[in-house]
């Protein structure tokens, strides 16, 4: 009888471990997957109809000699913040939804993956900025996540 336990628990234990093994698979990106990937965000501006607009893009270019895969743990695969300083300013998320599943980005050997969004210069309140210098950052939202530096830009105010 007792050999009947310490057998279930050995089961029970591997189990376990194989439980923990597939999770760390299966759940996102190691470190390691990104030491090849090359992530820069950039702020463009344009005008109009007399309106202006930033167009911000985040840049994800692997240099590496195989494939790096993204993984998200919604639809929602990246943001963009705005910070004047210390003081967020604007998130490109803040207002919206994104579908609840698994999704899965390859970003092959030499490839720039790029994703791009539009600031019209409204705030959270959607009141648009006085004129001034202003930063943008982007993060990827795998797990880990991963943030860009900051890119300084110009509004001009509308």
């Amino acid at each position: 009888m007792f050999a009947t336990r310490l057998q279930a628990g050995n089961k029970l234990f591997l189990g376990m471990v194989l439980v923990l093994f597939a999770c760390f698979i299966v759940s996102g990106c190691s470190v390691n997957a990104f030491k090849n990937l090359k992530v820069q965000v950039g702020a463009s501006p344009i005008r109009v109809d007399g309106r202006h607009f930033q167009v911000f893009t985040v840049a994800a270019l692997n240099t590496g000699e195989e494939s790096v895969k993204l993984q998200f743990s919604s639809g929602m695969q990246f943001d963009f913040v705005v910070v004047s300083g210390d003081t967020e300013i604007w998130r490109w998320s803040h207002d919206k939804v994104a579908t609840m599943m698994l999704t899965e980005r390859n970003i092959a050997r030499d490839e720039l993956g790029i994703y791009s969004v539009v600031w019209d210069g409204g705030d959270f309140t959607h009141t648009q900025v006085p004129p001034g210098e202003y930063q943008v950052f982007a993060e990827i939202l795998t797990k880990p996540k991963v943030a860009t530096n900051k890119a300084t830009f110009y509004w001009p105010g509308n």
